[in-house]
């Protein structure tokens, strides 16, 4: 069984009954500059959520012992020379470098292992399946400011 959660810096309490978000927010690495909810969006707001991101991403992966990811359905039609190739087995590091790119929408790509995966999806959403709940992992992303949902990746 592998447990799956949706992770993000979106506020479920913020969500109507069928699930919208109602909150004007940024969504994307080319919103730094504009303004949601009478705030302009700095580089230095947007880097503070995604190394938020990229934590918990890689806290997941180390409290459930996956030391590797592959690289799966590799999109990159802007040939963005950093992208790893289809197939690429990635460290933690290297997973946390990519998972920056895909985040900043440089390239696309799932990151999945036999009992693991991580999915990132439009508007900044964020999907984490493991073979363990990984209770720490879960405090540890709340922590960082993000919120984690039990939520199907549609990725999968």
């Amino acid at each position: 069984m592998i447990h799956q959660f949706r992770v993000t810096k979106y506020d479920p309490l913020q969500r109507n009954r069928h699930g919208v978000y109602r909150r004007d927010e940024w969504t994307s690495f080319t919103d730094i500059g504009r303004t949601f909810s009478d705030e302009v969006l700095t580089q230095a707001d947007y880097d503070a959520v995604e190394d938020a991101y990229i934590v918990s991403a890689i806290g997941f992966l180390k409290q459930t012992g996956v030391d590797t990811l592959t690289v799966c359905g590799l999109e990159n039609t802007q040939r963005h020379a950093s992208a790893p190739d289809e197939g690429d087995v990635l460290d933690h590091i290297a997973v946390a470098g990519a998972l920056r790119d895909v985040l900043r929408e440089a390239y696309w790509c799932r990151f999945e292992a036999a009992h693991a995966f991580i999915h990132v999806g439009w508007d900044y959403y964020m999907y984490v399946g493991l073979a363990d709940p990984c209770l720490d992992a879960q405090q540890e992303a709340s922590r960082l400011g993000l919120f984690v949902e039990t939520f199907n990746s549609p990725y999968r």
